[in-house]
């Protein structure tokens, strides 16, 4: 897993921002000069090839830790996360191990179980995606996943190849598959769009029965998806 700082001033808060599956920091650049970053440090994780967050910020690296180095976000006073997608899933296996003060933890169309017939995406669509993914098959995906603001993120297209989405696809495949691995619950809010073709709308209205939830007439992708319900 990557992460990227897209603005540090040394702020005692941070944005954690966990996109979604296939992405990387750049879609999500913009954010950096939000009004919504204005007084704080903002970071997006990305790429879930491993569940381990690696770089590639150097500069705020941890060598004292008994782990890989990796940085260390536990100085943060106050930590505002919002994960997205299979970014949901990715951010409820990594944050308990990164012992930081989550404040706000906010779910945009996503849920713990990635590959569920009743609470994610059904196990025979999310194995078909990995089995036929092509450049071809990408572009009818980020259709789907887009619908009216397709144009936007084609304009901020990540640079990732094929091979490297097939093989994040897999790992979250195997992660999912093993149940018992801690996950984060603190969850404090979740956002549903309703015209979703990814993460179907039945499935994650049952997948979060105890957190609050707030229900969008938007696809998967929205463009200011970074900071939804942010006030």
């Amino acid at each position: 897993m990557k992460i990227d700082f897209l603005r540090r001033c040394g702020s005692p808060t941070l944005e954690l921002f966990f996109a979604g599956w296939g992405m990387d920091s750049r879609p999500f650049a913009w954010a950096a000069d939000s009004p919504h970053t204005a007084s704080c440090d903002f970071a997006v994780c990305y790429n879930y090839t491993d569940m381990e967050l690696d770089g590639p910020d150097k500069a705020n690296v941890n060598l004292a830790s008994a782990n890989q180095a990796r940085p260390d976000i536990r100085g943060y006073s106050k930590v505002r996360v919002r994960a997205w997608s299979l970014g949901v899933y990715a951010a409820s296996l990594v944050l308990p191990g990164l012992g930081c003060n989550v404040s706000t933890a906010v779910a945009i169309n996503g849920t713990l179980w990635p590959v569920d017939d009743d609470l994610g995406i059904p196990h025979a669509v999310y194995d078909a995606t990995a089995a036929n993914l092509s450049a071809e098959s990408l572009e009818r995906f980020n259709r789907r996943m887009c619908g009216a603001h397709r144009a936007v993120f084609e304009a901020r297209k990540p640079l990732r190849s094929v091979d490297s989405l097939r093989a994040e696809l897999l790992h979250i495949r195997e992660c999912a598959a093993d149940r018992s691995r801690p996950q984060f619950t603190g969850w404090t809010q979740t956002v549903l769009s309703s015209r979703d073709k990814i993460f179907p709308i039945a499935n994650m209205r049952r997948a979060w029965p105890a957190t609050p939830q707030l229900e969008l007439d938007e696809p998967h992708y929205m463009p200011d998806i970074p900071f939804v319900t942010a006030e």
